[in-house]
């Protein structure tokens, strides 16, 4: 679509676009798949009306329709963010950004997904396939740890918890906030975590992640066009020569009943993000109710449908020509 649009925009043919995922699917996967694919485009300006192809009875459409582009409109009139783009980055036809694998993460990985376990529950998995790469739990002992399990810990808890013989078997890393900056050198660990926001003094985080390769960027953002802001760090990262992977952190606050709106925002803010090839990891997180384990396979489930990973048999489905002429539920 984005050559699409190049390409008419040469010709000056300024014809209205109409987007839609087709052969998207039902439930869950359906609403993700058309959230990611339509999300991006909308998030760039490309777009003038949109259809979410379901196959499910089209009343269900137009509500996931309807608040995808709510939800995309609210970035508008957003304030300006100073970023420079990256000028060997390709818009029209990009590729995964080169990065230095750090542990599993980056260079030719798959992007890992990170969890929220922060209140002492339960890090077990009940869904196999939807078994988060990294966990994290702050500062708090979970129920217990699961041996071969990866846990990030707050950088100022990590060597008491690490030498812990509940911890046996399992793996512990450090993150730090951008205040802590200064403090990575003193702690001793393969893999690290950092959190960062477009706006930090970029000498002072440029010279630290040239120093330490073995960090890994947790990419934040508060701004009103978050797709914007993320794109922007990552950006200057690229013009700085930097190549440590990028995780992107992404904060919702939904509850249960609200579970197909977190899904939808959460495929919507990701899509360019990965079409770009800037992402080596996703961490979404929810003030709220909904439970983990459906955020761990909402993660999941956006990777696949960005063709990123695949952690689930896929069924495709389209409404169809025909669809008055058979039972599609039922069929399916």
């Amino acid at each position: 679509m984005r050559l699409l649009v190049e390409e008419m925009e040469k010709e000056a043919m300024n014809y209205p676009l109409h987007l839609g995922v087709t052969e998207a699917g039902e439930g869950e996967d359906g609403r993700i798949k058309s959230a990611v694919g339509i999300g991006a485009l909308l998030a760039d300006g490309i777009g003038d009306t949109v259809r979410v192809s379901l196959s499910e009875e089209p009343a269900a459409e137009i509500p996931v329709a309807r608040h995808l582009v709510d939800y995309i409109g609210k970035k508008k009139g957003h304030l300006m963010i100073p970023a420079t783009a990256c000028p060997s980055f390709d818009w029209l036809r990009p590729t995964r950004r080169e990065t230095v694998a750090v542990g599993n993460i980056g260079g030719s990985n798959v992007p890992v997904v990170i969890s929220n376990r922060i209140n002492g529950e339960s890090t077990a998995c009940e869904n196999k396939d939807a078994t988060p790469d990294y966990i994290y739990i702050g500062g708090k002992m979970p129920k217990q740890f699961v041996a071969g399990q990866s846990y990030i810990v707050d950088y100022n808890v990590y060597e008491t918890l690490n030498s812990k013989p509940e911890t046996t078997g399992a793996k512990l890393y450090p993150i730090f906030p951008t205040m802590a900056m200064p403090l990575i050198a003193s702690i001793k660990a393969d893999v690290k975590f950092l959190t960062l926001q477009f706006g930090t003094p970029a000498e002072e985080y440029i010279a630290c992640l040239k120093a330490h390769p073995e960090v890994v960027v947790i990419c934040v953002s508060n701004h009103q066009n978050r797709l914007g802001d993320q794109r922007a760090l990552v950006h200057e990262m690229m013009n700085a020569g930097l190549k440590n992977p990028v995780v992107f952190a992404e904060m919702y606050q939904h509850g249960k009943e609200e579970k197909s709106d977190f899904q939808l925002e959460a495929a919507a803010d990701m899509g360019a993000l990965m079409i770009d090839g800037l992402t080596d990891g996703i961490w979404l997180m929810n003030n709220g109710d909904i439970p983990a384990q459906t955020i761990d396979e909402t993660a999941f489930g956006i990777l696949q449908a960005a063709r990123l990973r695949t952690s689930k048999t896929e069924y495709i489905s389209c409404p169809g020509c025909g669809r008055t002429l058979y039972d599609l539920r039922e069929t399916i």
